[in-house]
């Protein structure tokens, strides 16, 4: 078959004399010989010319004049002694060429006083590529007629690959880089060193993201024993948050409510509390949370009222609560450690036990390495000039190493189809924040407690705090704290010190060891906890060592409690789960209770429809189960059909049989009978739930999109019947209704668990009683979000949680046609991202872009998302600025326009034509095969379409593309 050749390769073909196959010639140190002239002019008159093609990249781009042994056509034609890599010492490229091709520059070396002899080793330059840099010697290159050369194989100090083809007459370069990015890369630099690009809409200065909305109200009528008065109970929660952006950073604002009221009366008075509940408003209302924050790359704040997070594990101090200011370092990034910013949230930096851990090698230098899991690329880098490469960050949480294959593929050059070698990688699992060889540093310091209460820490303490983790390599990560703000400190020194340390180290990918220890003021704490798996054995053995000094006056002195604790998780088959938990505990106070005690656990299912569970615990030899049946096989037709499901459940006290029928999608009822043991009085339950959506209204009602759920039952327990009612509305935009009412309704049937609260049928020991002692008792909770985009008007629902910057694109356009689309594509300096709807109305949409990082974009709008008519015209391409928390309004305004084709009559080709409107020339076209023409982004008009040597031809668009015009000729 014969090979498709360009015009340069046919040009360079007919030009070129035929090149003999090359054998092992050794003339490279002879050139190089300065101390014998004599030979390297011999051997410099064996260089020849030769015009070759250059293929960079598997892309042909140039031609060249390189240089070849002459004497190669003297070699025999059989010689097999060497192969083509040893063969392209033998070809030869200029040092100007290389530099013109492939970007990579040359820096003098200065020479020093030394022998000839070492002078010869000496770097003569010094390359530099956008892999590294790299040194030449005076072996590396060759003269002749005042130009200097380099061998193809020597390219390879370079990380270029180089080979002739003989067969093609080209040379092709590999590399790990793109040489006209360099060139483009360094103009772009050029200009921005002498002219910025303007900035058209920044970041907002400050605004509101959200509000938030929760309130509950709960009344309950008791009565304690006959001939006695009721006692009513009212209480009612309320809290409103609010979260925004200002000063750069993120605010955020939450205040809390509540109101008690009880009273023991003889009138019945329920009805009237329950009534007064809806119309009252907390009485007590304190300022919950109050704050601003603010991250950049590796550092952020936090001012206002704080908790420090407890990122470590094992023994530890936890902070209180404190007034103050969080400061947060990261030497990598501080971006993933943060905690999410709205009107709830109390810390800086989250717990996220995210194990990002390091692979770095070495592999061949210019080389490409590949990162595969299960035999999948995920992610490639270049192997640097000096022979090294890194994955960063990659998240070993997420991944199961006892069946998931890591392997590093080694490649010669990124166009290279198979690796040189593919090497199998060790990655244990730890649990830690910190990646490996990162710092992950918190500190606090401010007044205890909540500054803006009143009744909060009048002591005035001082709170301080520093907290760090560090990952070591990828097995160890060690942590320790300092801590003044103790929680739940009970030493009677305010200033008193409290600090504690661990490691956590992985052995293997199938063991996890963790240390600590913990010292606080009045007490000592020491654990170890090690876990082990396999396939379907999960093992966690950890170690509890407490000495403290107890103050109390009948056992005072220093105490020691010490904990054994072995859980155990099997999993035989994908069906059948078995769960064993030991504990063995020496505790100096605790007399009573057993040194020795387990829990054991099975769960099983025996079909799709049928599955089951028993559990035991030895203390008290105590024992529940449970048994559930569905007939899934009975397949439901237009929802006329449903299911049952039949349940069997019990311990030690009582048993319950239980039967559910659903009838369609949205109808369910149930039923179930309660036996105590060793009682006669049985309990009777019933309930029929009806979940539908909208309340009735049309369409076009708001409250046509709620989702109800609305829930009826009974009970019948001792000859007495009460009932239940609830009802639960959801609307898809974050509100949240429910109200229920209890009237003697028995949640569940007493056992020697609830009779414990009762003294004599009629005290209780914490002035709260069991449901199923209640007359009456009702709920209600009203909650609701709302977000405010810039420019709009508050609206309910969330806003999209967002950790980085995020741009919002303001469409104002037309009212037909709508752009009708629940997401859009825009470019960030030619990248694409996607947008998500905000909201719309008949002539605007708003588009939400999310998580960007903090910078200067070019914004581009994909027309292809756009209705015809607004996609003709060109599209605005603002220059934006993005801020981490303060969204960049963009507006963008969107007209109608249209277009004219057509066609000369004569059908000529390249004929000007000039598109007129009050004779003021719009725009120019040339027509083109067979004399057509079209032109578009016309607004509706009326124009003239002028061309020299054709008649005039008035076109009219009225909203509308106007085609098949013909312009005739004047002759």
């Amino acid at each position: 078959m014969m090979t498709k050749q360009t015009t340069l390769r046919l040009m360079i073909l007919a030009a070129m004399s035929s090149v003999g196959s090359l054998g092992l010639t050794s003339f490279a140190a002879t050139l190089s010989n300065s101390g014998n002239t004599s030979n390297a002019n011999t051997a410099s008159e064996q260089l020849k010319p030769s015009l070759v093609g250059v293929f960079i990249n598997g892309q042909e781009v140039d031609a060249v004049d390189m240089l070849y042994d002459a004497r190669v056509s003297e070699l025999p034609a059989n010689n097999t002694t060497t192969g083509p890599l040893q063969a392209n010492t033998y070809y030869f490229l200029s040092k100007d060429d290389l530099i013109r091709l492939t970007g990579v520059t040359f820096e003098p070396s200065a020479q020093n006083n030394q022998t000839d002899q070492i002078a010869k080793a000496n770097t003569l330059y010094l390359a530099k590529t956008p892999i590294g840099d790299a040194k030449l010697t005076e072996n590396d290159v060759i003269k002749k007629d005042n130009k200097e050369y380099l061998a193809l194989s020597s390219l390879k100090k370079l990380g270029i690959t180089a080979d002739y083809n003989q067969a093609n007459l080209a040379i092709n370069l590999n590399m790990g880089w793109r040489p006209e990015s360099i060139n483009n890369g360094a103009a772009a630099n050029n200009k921005d060193n002498t002219e910025k690009l303007p900035i058209d809409y920044y970041p907002s200065k400050a605004g509101l993201l959200g509000l938030s909305f929760d309130s509950s109200l709960n009344v309950s009528e008791t009565r304690t024993a006959p001939n006695q008065p009721q006692s009513t109970n009212r209480n009612i929660y309320a809290n409103v948050g609010a979260f925004g952006y200002g000063l750069g950073g993120v605010w955020g604002a939450k205040a809390v409510g509540i109101d008690s009221h009880s009273e023991n009366i003889n009138n019945d008075k329920f009805k009237d509390t329950a009534v007064d509940g809806f119309s009252t408003l907390p009485s007590d209302w304190e300022i919950d949370n109050l704050y601003w924050a603010k991250s950049g790359e590796k550092v952020a704040t936090r001012l206002g009222i704080n908790q420090p997070n407890s990122l470590g594990q094992g023994a530890q101090t936890s902070g209180s609560e404190f007034t103050g200011a969080l400061i947060a370092y990261s030497n990598r990034d501080i971006g993933r450690h943060l905690s999410y910013f709205d009107d709830n949230s109390s810390s800086l930096l989250q717990n996220t036990s995210q194990d990002y851990q390091h692979i770095i090698g070495t592999g061949e230098p210019g080389g490409v390495a590949e990162l595969r899991i299960d035999g999948r690329a995920v992610a490639r880098v270049q192997i640097g000039l000096d022979g090294r490469y890194e994955f960063l960050n990659l998240d070993v949480s997420q991944l199961n190493l006892t069946d998931t294959l890591v392997e590093i593929a080694i490649f010669a050059y990124p166009l290279a189809r198979q690796p040189l070698e593919v090497r199998p990688i060790f990655l244990g699992k730890r649990r830690t924040n910190a990646a490996t060889n990162e710092l992950l540093i918190e500190a606090g310091i401010g007044r205890a407690g909540n500054a803006f209460n009143s009744d909060s820490n009048d002591n005035h303490e001082t709170a301080a705090h520093v907290y760090a983790e560090y990952g070591l390599n990828n097995r160890m990560a060690v942590r320790g704290g300092v801590n003044t703000n103790l929680q739940n400190n009970s030493s009677d020194s305010d200033d008193s010190v409290s600090w504690h340390t661990g490691l956590n180290y992985s052995p293997s990918t199938r063991s996890n060891i963790d240390l600590s220890y913990a010292n606080t003021p009045n007490q000592e704490l020491w654990q170890a906890q090690l876990q082990y798996h396999l396939e379907k054995l999960w093992a966690n053995y950890q170690y509890n060592l407490r000495e403290y000094d107890n103050t109390s006056s009948a056992v005072a002195g220093s105490q020691r409690d010490e904990r054994h604790q072995l859980f155990l998780n099997y999993q035989p088959t994908n069906r059948t789960n078995i769960t064993l938990n030991q504990y063995y505990e020496d505790i100096a106070n605790n007399l009573d209770s057993e040194s020795y005690y387990a829990y054991a656990g099975i769960n099983h299912q025996f079909s799709n429809a049928l599955n089951g569970g028993l559990n035991w615990d030895t203390r008290g030899d105590r024992y529940n189960y449970r048994l559930s049946w569905q007939d899934i096989n009975r397949q439901g037709y237009d929802n006329r059909v449903g299911q049952n499901t039949v349940g069997l459940s019990g311990d030690n006290d009582s048993d319950t049989l239980s039967l559910r029928h659903q009838f369609n999608d949205q109808t369910s009822l149930g039923q179930s009978i309660s036996y105590r043991h060793g009682h006669s009085n049985l309990l009777y339950q019933g309930d029929i739930n009806h979940r539908f959506d909208g309340i009735g209204l049309g369409g076009g009602s708001p409250l046509s999109t709620v989702s109800n759920l609305l829930s009826l039952g009974y009970s019948l327990y001792d000859n007495q019947i009460g009932w239940q009612a609830d009802w639960q509305l959801t609307h898809q935009n974050s509100v949240n209704v429910s109200i229920g009412y209890k009237h003697k309704y028995v949640d569940s049937i007493s056992t020697e668990r609830l009779d414990g609260l009762l003294i004599d049928d009629v005290l209780i020991r914490d002035k709260s009683l069991p449901a199923w002692t209640q007359n009456n008792y009702l709920y209600a909770r009203l909650s609701f979000d709302m977000f405010k985009a810039p420019k709009q008007n508050l609206k309910l629902g969330n806003y999209p949680r967002q950790s980085l910057g995020s741009v919002i694109v303001d469409i104002a356009h037309p009212a037909e046609p709508n752009i009708g689309r629940e997401a859009m594509t825009f470019t960030l300096d030619n990248q694409k991202v996607n947008a998500s709807l905000l909201g719309s109305s008949d002539t605007s949409s708003q588009y939400l872009i999310s998580n960007i990082r903090a910078g200067e974009y070019t914004l581009n709008m994909d027309a292809k998302d756009l209705p015809l008519e607004y996609s003709t015209s060109e599209l605005p391409t603002p220059r934006i600025r993005v801020a981490n928390y303060s969204p960049t309004a963009v507006p963008i305004n969107l007209q109608r326009t249209y277009g004219i084709s057509g066609k000369l009559a004569n059908a000529k080709q390249d004929v000007e034509i000039g598109v007129y409107q009050d004779n003021q020339l719009i725009q120019s076209i040339v027509s083109g095969n067979f004399g057509y023409f079209q032109v578009f982004g016309l607004p509706a008009a009326t124009y003239i379409l002028k061309s020299p040597g054709y008649q005039e031809q008035k076109v009219v668009i009225d909203n509308d593309f106007v085609m098949q015009i013909v312009l005739p000729p004047t002759d």
